[in-house]
């Protein structure tokens, strides 16, 4: 039983070591900052872990641009478009963003 448990307790530490933030599929070039003010895949086919990481941050973010949306008396949707405007500033050189007509650019 104290074998399992500590295999389990590798594996659950490996799992968080293998999992990829924002920062690193940014770097990595497998998301960008959308047009919609939220970040999408770059490639065509994003694994699933890159998936699962653009749904976390979209949720996230959604929730967010309620929140001021409702404070400042605006709508989700230009909220989302300040926040664009703002990413694309704040988007590292090397990084994805998309432009107004949908492209991909590094910036």
């Amino acid at each position: 039983m104290k074998r399992l448990l500590t295999y389990v307790a590798i594996l659950f530490f490996c799992a968080n070591v293998l999992a990829i933030d924002l920062q690193q599929a940014k770097a990595q070039g497998l998301v960008g900052e959308a047009n919609t003010g939220y970040v999408a895949a770059v490639t065509l086919s994003p694994s699933t872990e890159v998936r699962q990481l653009i749904q976390q941050v979209n949720t996230e973010r959604k929730e967010s641009y309620q929140r001021i949306a409702v404070s400042h008396g605006l709508t989700v949707s230009e909220v989302s478009r300040l926040a664009y405007k703002k990413a694309i500033d704040r988007t590292e050189p090397g990084h994805f963003y998309q432009n107004a007509s949908g492209l991909w650019v590094k910036k």
